[in-house]
């Protein structure tokens, strides 16, 4: 790939393949409907996917409103809407011929899927910002929230689809958050105006009434000299929505391709450029190497190539780590020997001063400044003062001896304050000289600690000093040694990534041959069935296979019914004689649907088991369903069904032949696609 294509953060717009409908199943992917943790954990089992239940909340979807809601929100499931759709537009399938419940299978296509993305870079900035965001399901992302820019990026993809196939064609809107790369889930319905069958109507307008209106058999009623009075008009037929994929996508592979270009193309100019995201380069104008980067790579080389990269940052992290477990060790060194020097110096300091001085005082403790008392003595001489009766007359005479009482009480309270202070004093500098005193003690014994601890640190230096030289071999070893095993990795990884890209080309190359070799024969199939005969003889071959499966699917109806009411019952022991013929041809066609052999008795006893595992047993005890599987392994045992029996019927399978179940289920004779009958035709002897 070319250095200004790598550069590139190009959308892309993937269109899966035209369908006839989907399952329930199908459509509570894109919608995340009933999905739980557990649910995503199974997914994840498939190393391809990368769903993260931490960032479901960041989901979500726009309705048929044009609004955005949580993913999930529209109570109706995708494939319902999709059936509701059809309806309002009259799309009816074309029915199967043999079968009328089911659809044939040339039934038009009704709905395509479509997903839209980009650069991994562009989308994850439009969605998560700055944010911290953990791609490897490690840790929780429960704490991520959604930016605006990827709302804004969901509406313009919006608003492009609505204009380019219709908002109410669009069934289903999802945009997802929870993988590698956000991207778009677009379900839409394929519809094209058309006009109405039929030849267009014929009016006739008077000349001079435009009001007056008839219609071709009116006119033919009127006289001849009153016809020349009107002016013959034809109304063209009037248009209708219908679903058609050809008009919409094209009638074949050239036009599909073309609606496919353009639209890569309108989408850029609409939606694309506003967030940064290129046009991708045409596929055909690469080159084969750059065809081959755009191919999708098999899961082995990507394995091969993540780990590699694994292998290489891994070997850089340990080699960082040993640098710094190295620097940490000299640091530690270096401080050891700045401790050892401070020490030194201290001790000689408090040697110096404990020899001036003869400190024999004990501990005291810290004396508290007693003033409790002193306050509450206070407050209650005033609360007394101010409790004395207020008398009737001479009140201003009252309040000058309270406030003059009150002035006194204060006063006698500081008074009593300063002494306690000044009592406190001198016990704090008896305390500090007490402390003082007991320092002085204690620093003579750590002076003697510290001595010894002197000749402590010299063996320790001694002993650094010799885990330095050996630390510095063990680095220069642990890191040649790393070195040549991450190199050999590496190099292991090169070559089955090279291997593993080599066998991807190979098998690019043989699918190539092998869909050349297959328009080739479907051209050459086209050819031949061009042919009258030849078609007559296909549709024969066709007609014969649907058919003998019909006739399978009703062999294993008789089969389940006779199992189930013989489990109902409780008045036999053992199967009738009608029965056993319908048990035995249910096993056999189970083992053709199975692609089972049942001339094999180990495979006919595998087709007895799906069999009987496809029968519900509600109604019936549990005696009787036992004895029931019992006898049904019985008779799979006594059963003797010939090769030639099993050649007869995959004959018979591939439209080859046609072959019935003999007498209406009543007698066990087959009769073969050459009119011969054969008597026991499962071959119980």
């Amino acid at each position: 790939m070319s250095k200004s294509t790598k550069q590139k953060a190009c959308a892309a717009i993937h269109v899966g393949a035209p369908a006839k409908s989907f399952s329930a199943t199908e459509g509570y992917e894109p919608e995340r409907r009933g999905w739980d943790e557990k649910t995503y954990r199974l997914k994840n089992r498939d190393t391809n996917n990368h769903y993260d239940f931490s960032r479901k909340h960041l989901n979500f979807e726009i309705n048929s409103e044009g609004k955005i809601a949580p993913l999930g929100s529209n109570p109706i499931p995708l494939h319902e809407r999709l059936k509701h759709r059809l309806d309002e537009l009259g799309f009816k399938p074309y029915k199967d011929k043999d079968n009328p419940l089911g659809n044939a299978d040339n039934s038009p296509n009704c709905t395509v899927g479509i997903i839209v993305s980009g650069d991994h870079d562009v989308l994850t900035r439009l969605a998560f910002g700055e944010q911290d965001v953990d791609f490897t399901l490690h840790r929780s992302n429960a704490n991520v929230q959604l930016m605006q820019g990827i709302k804004d990026w969901a509406m313009d993809t919006y608003l492009w689809a609505c204009e380019r196939w219709g908002a109410e064609n669009i069934i289903g809107f999802d945009v997802h958050c929870d993988e590698t790369t956000p991207h778009i889930h677009i379900q839409t319905i394929p519809v094209a105006k058309t006009k109405t069958r039929g030849r267009a109507s014929i009016k006739y307008v008077h000349k001079d009434n435009s009001s007056k209106m008839l219609s071709h058999k009116e006119w033919k009623k009127l006289p001849e000299e009153n016809r020349c009075d009107f002016i013959k008009t034809e109304v063209e037929r009037r248009e209708k929505e219908c679903v058609s994929y050809a008009r919409v996508w094209g009638a074949d592979k050239y036009e599909v391709g073309r609606t496919y270009y353009q639209m890569h193309t309108d989408y850029h100019d609409k939606v694309g450029y506003k967030y940064g995201l290129e046009r991708g380069d045409d596929f055909a104008t690469l080159t084969d190497e750059e065809q081959r980067e755009r191919v999708h790579k098999d899961k082995a080389v990507l394995e091969a190539e993540r780990l590699a990269r694994e292998s290489i940052e891994q070997s850089k992290l340990e080699k960082v780590e040993i640098e710094r477990r190295k620097n940490r060790i000299a640091d530690e060194v270096q401080e050891a020997e700045q401790r050892k020097d401070k020490a030194e110096r201290e001790l000689a300091n408090l040697e110096a001063y404990i020899k001036a001085t003869n400190v024999t005082r004990e501990n005291l403790l810290v004396p508290s400044l007693k003033t409790n008392p002193f306050v509450m003595d206070a407050y209650k001489a005033i609360i007394d003062e101010l409790s004395k009766p207020i008398p009737f007359n001479g009140q201003k005479v009252w309040r000058e001896e309270r406030k003059t009482a009150i002035k006194r009480i204060l006063t006698d309270l500081q008074d009593h304050l300063f002494e306690a202070q000044e009592a406190q004093k001198k016990d704090i500098l008896n305390l500090g000289q007490s402390l003082y005193d007991k320092a002085m003690k204690d620093a003579r014994a750590i002076i003697r600690q510290n001595q010894q601890l002197q000749k402590t640190n010299e063996l320790v230096a001694a002993e650094n000093s010799r885990l330095k030289e050996k630390i510095s071999t063990m680095d220069e070893t642990a890191i040649s040694k790393l070195r040549k095993e991450k190199d050999e990795e590496i190099t292991r990884l090169k070559a089955e990534r090279d291997k593993a890209l080599s066998n991807e080309i190979h098998s690019n190359n043989m699918a190539s041959r092998e869909r050349q070799r297959a328009d080739n024969a479907e051209r050459q199939l086209y050819e031949i069935l061009s042919i009258p005969e030849i078609k007559g003889l296909w549709d024969t071959i066709q007609q014969n296979r649907r058919a003998f499966w019909q006739q399978v699917d009703r062999w294993i109806g008789d089969a389940k019914t006779a199992i189930y009411n013989f489990a109902k019952s409780h008045s036999q022991h053992d199967f009738m004689a009608d029965d056993r013929n319908f048990i035995s041809w249910g096993i056999i066609a189970e083992a053709l649907r199975n692609n089972l052999d049942a001339a094999n008795a180990e495979q006919r006893m595998k087709a007895t088991e799906l069999l009987l595992d496809d029968i519900s047993w509600k109604g019936t005890t549990d005696v009787m369903s036992d004895l029931t599987m019992k006898r049904t392994r019985q008779l799979c045992e006594d059963m003797n069904v010939t090769k030639e029996l099993m050649q007869g019927l995959l004959l018979a399978a591939g439209g080859r032949g046609t072959i019935t179940y003999g007498g209406g289920g009543t007698d066990n004779t087959l009769t073969n696609w050459d009119g011969t009958k054969k008597r026991n035709g499962w071959g119980i002897s």
